[in-house]
């Protein structure tokens, strides 16, 4: 058993520097229209993703979701904050074949990176790294809590399950960032875990939700009063709140600047 434990241990760096050099330059087979889609492996959400149909299906899905929801257009900048290796750039391109401006943005370096290469060339779209720490899935990285991006370049914001994994100074520092980045009247649309009458913050509450919580930030649980003040201070106004109906129970927010 111990032997079997050590060889684990050798092949599991090895396995993911031989990742590291090979997915980026590969893709898993093409959208209908032709988009390519990202190995498997890079498919952030849950294993029902590894299926191509159902890969796209959502993305396409969500996109719908963003025109119902914020205005999302052929003729929009939006900025995708935890953009992954692209799911939402693949919907976006398959449903409605180009946009302004699309700026995905991630902390993931191996996931950018296939973006970019693969994504990156349709007119409209970029992607960019960040090394911005975060204890659960980049905890090296910089304190500095900026988004890249022009200030007010953008009429529209996404991220779908990120501030679940904020404590709430991030939190606080980075709704700042989505005002500055949002253009009069712009709109995000972002989850979080929010509830009434519950601590102000609180990670990986037992009992809370259909998971056990495990490892730094699985969840992060807001009190609904907590959550809406840190947007107000940010400059930000409520449009509209959809309780517990997304991921894991979190709720939906789309947020406006003034």
């Amino acid at each position: 058993m111990r032997a079997t434990v050590r060889l684990a241990d050798v092949l599991k760096p090895l396995i993911g520097r031989v990742q590291a050099a090979v997915l980026p330059r590969t893709h898993h087979g093409t959208s209908p229209s032709g988009v390519k889609l990202p190995p498997t492996v890079y498919r952030m959400g849950g294993a029902h993703f590894r299926q191509d149909a159902a890969f796209v299906s959502s993305a396409v899905a969500e996109v719908q979701r963003l025109e119902d929801k914020i205005g999302l257009s052929s003729e929009s900048r939006l900025l995708d904050w935890g953009c992954g290796a692209g799911r939402l750039a693949v919907g976006i391109a398959e449903k409605l074949g180009r946009i302004e401006l699309y700026h995905g943005v991630d902390i993931q370096k191996h996931l950018v990176d296939w973006a970019q290469r693969h994504l990156g060339d349709r007119d409209g779209f970029r992607f960019t790294h960040v090394d911005l720490a975060n204890p659960r899935y980049n905890p090296g990285g910089s304190h500095e809590r900026t988004i890249p991006g022009d200030s007010g370049g953008y009429d529209g914001f996404y991220a779908y399950s990120v501030f679940s994994h904020l404590m709430g100074d991030d939190t606080a520092a980075y709704l700042h960032e989505v005002a500055r980045l949002l253009a009069p009247g712009g709109r995000a649309f972002v989850t979080a875990f929010v509830e009434d009458d519950v601590p102000d913050q609180e990670e990986n509450p037992v009992g809370y939700g259909p998971l056990t919580w495990s490892g730094p930030l699985h969840c992060v649980r807001f009190d609904r009063g907590f959550f809406e003040g840190m947007v107000r201070d940010a400059g930000l106004e409520v449009d509209s709140l959809e309780h517990g109906q997304e991921t894991d129970g979190q709720s939906l927010y789309i947020l406006r600047r003034p």
